[in-house]
């Protein structure tokens, strides 16, 4: 039996129960992470998918509006080391009148701390800056930090991604930095089919991991993923 400090249980638990749940923050790259970052030069490429059921209709401070908009987004992680990666988003929008538009691109460099650092809890760090087109984001230069625990204990899967948000183009500017928590409990049942409970944006999980997210907000979230890693190629779909 593993035995690990208690502090660090209660400060993950008090973490995840204090957290409210986010709002979406967007429409186009929407997740809660884990920890664990790709392995070395293996490639996953994953594109997500978001139907908006009821948004704005109109032209609203010169953003076009969302209901019945479908976003995509294409990401590329590349791992990079046993404790670094890096992701790309390419944003896109298909508007109702049936136009496809680009929205923008965000970089997203992540480390964690390596295994054998023996942390009681899943720790790393994920730094994402990008642009986002006017006509979709009143921000249209965005940075974010965020700090990532995770942990299994037994069947139950606890992650926590308090986020750190500043914008250096937009009404968001006056702001300052922002703070998002989110957060994301998960099991596994006998028959191993998943039994979610995410309380914060909805997205996909990582090709890796045995769960999936359900939403809590007014669109509807679908994904595919292919991993490639050693050659051999995997294709998941949600």
């Amino acid at each position: 039996m593993t035995y690990w400090p208690r502090p660090a249980v209660l400060i993950l638990f008090a973490a995840f129960l204090l957290a409210p749940g986010a709002p979406a923050q967007d429409n186009y790259e929407i997740q809660v992470y884990a920890a664990e970052t790709r392995a070395p030069h293996s490639t996953m490429v994953e594109i997500h998918s978001n139907f908006t059921v009821s948004g704005s209709k109109t032209v609203e401070d010169g953003m076009l509006p969302t209901n019945h908009a479908e976003h995509e987004t294409l990401e590329l992680t590349q791992g990079i080391n046993h404790w670094a990666e890096v992701g790309f988003y390419l944003f896109s929008s298909i508007q109702p009148d049936g136009g496809w538009q680009w929205v923008g691109d965000h970089i997203r460099p992540r480390v964690h701390a390596p295994e054998k650092w023996h942390c009681p809890v899943g720790v790393s760090l994920s730094t994402e800056f990008g642009y986002q087109r006017a006509a979709f984001s009143p921000d249209t230069w965005t940075w974010e930090i965020r700090p990532i625990v995770d942990r299994k204990i037994g069947p139950w899967y606890l992650a926590f991604n308090p986020a750190l948000d500043c914008s250096f183009h937009g009404p968001g500017v006056n702001q300052g930095v922002t703070f998002s928590p989110t957060q994301r409990s998960a099991t596994t049942s006998r028959t191993r089919l998943p039994a979610d409970r995410n309380t914060t944006r909805p997205m996909v999980r990582y090709p890796t991991s045995p769960l999936s997210e359900i939403s809590r907000s007014n669109s509807s979230p679908r994904s595919t993923s292919i991993s490639l890693q050693n050659g051999s190629l995997t294709l998941e779909s949600e």
